[in-house]
């Protein structure tokens, strides 16, 4: 067991740095989708596509790094940037999504030397951007993967879909984080083979990056620990998942014992029940329609 546990802890080392490849940027806009493209310089063609929605407000902007780490690791990586006002339509904001993934798959990518795998696509999100990729997951069967950062239920609820996805799932939720309703309906309504890590040390709004101006008014507050958490935890997932690396299965195993995590199960959050709120107070509800927030 000791040298399963140092390991997994190798290797959570190794994954909280660069991948081997290096990236190449790209405006996806001249499909007619606003976004970026993230791609792999070096890698088998054609490679494993991971489509990325942001949280409210954001836009691909506050995720450069991380999804420079994930295309780092031989995925390309797609980040529509719509939706990004303070009432985004959330099923909207999963279309434009859905796009960006068709309009990737017809494109040459990088050097034009690369081609993204129609048979391996996964969706990811954070926040707003988490329950987006779920819901497009109950919407599309090509989708393999879903990993869901911090996520917030969506209108229509992406809770509700998730009882139609046979997507492989990873969601990351914070201890004491405001977010664990959410959390905890995505997984205790998803039909997939499902992982659930609960971050000791990590901040929900903190996964964003560079925003300066709005960490003022408390609607961003990058926070490099969460970085550091977050990161390595999704690229193995999908490394394990999506490339089917067997080197990092561990990461997609809902057993598995991961340094400053929690492994949450079906029977934890059965005992936890009544510690958490059983329905949103009327008005967040009102305001979660609005705003995703």
């Amino acid at each position: 067991m000791a040298t399963v546990a140092t390991k997994t802890k190798n290797l959570l080392d190794t994954l909280s740095r660069r991948g081997p490849h290096g990236v190449d940027t790209g405006d996806l806009g001249f499909t007619g989708t606003p976004g970026t493209v993230f791609v792999p310089r070096s890698v088998d063609s054609p490679a494993p596509l991971v489509a990325f929605a942001h949280d409210w407000t954001k836009g691909p902007r506050h995720y450069v790094d991380t999804l420079k780490h994930l295309a780092s690791w031989g995925f390309v990586v797609v980040a529509p940037d719509t939706d990004t006002s303070g009432r985004p339509h959330h099923q909207h904001f999963a279309d434009h999504l859905s796009a960006a993934i068709e309009d990737v798959l017809v494109a040459r990518l990088g050097r034009g030397s690369v081609r993204a795998d129609p048979r391996r696509i996964a969706v990811a999100g954070h926040g707003l951007g988490g329950g987006v990729a779920a819901l497009l997951a109950s919407q599309r069967t090509d989708i393999d993967a879903v990993a869901m950062v911090f996520p917030k239920d969506t209108v229509p609820s992406a809770a509700d879909g998730a009882v139609y996805s046979d997507s492989s799932a990873l969601i990351l939720s914070a201890s004491g984080g405001v977010q664990a309703e959410d959390a905890r309906s995505l997984h205790l309504a998803w039909r997939g083979p499902l992982v659930h890590r609960r971050l000791e040390n990590a901040i929900e709004r903190g996964f964003v990056e560079r925003n300066p101006l709005l960490d003022g008014v408390g609607l961003a507050d990058p926070d490099k620990r969460t970085h550091r958490a977050v990161r390595p935890l999704l690229a193995g997932y999908l490394l394990a998942t999506l490339a089917g690396d067997d080197t990092y299965s561990a990461f997609a195993d809902p057993e598995e014992k991961i340094k400053n995590s929690t492994a949450v199960t079906y029977e934890m959050l059965e005992a936890e029940e009544d510690d958490l709120l059983v329905d949103a107070p009327p008005l967040l509800r009102f305001v979660k329609s609005f705003t995703g927030g």
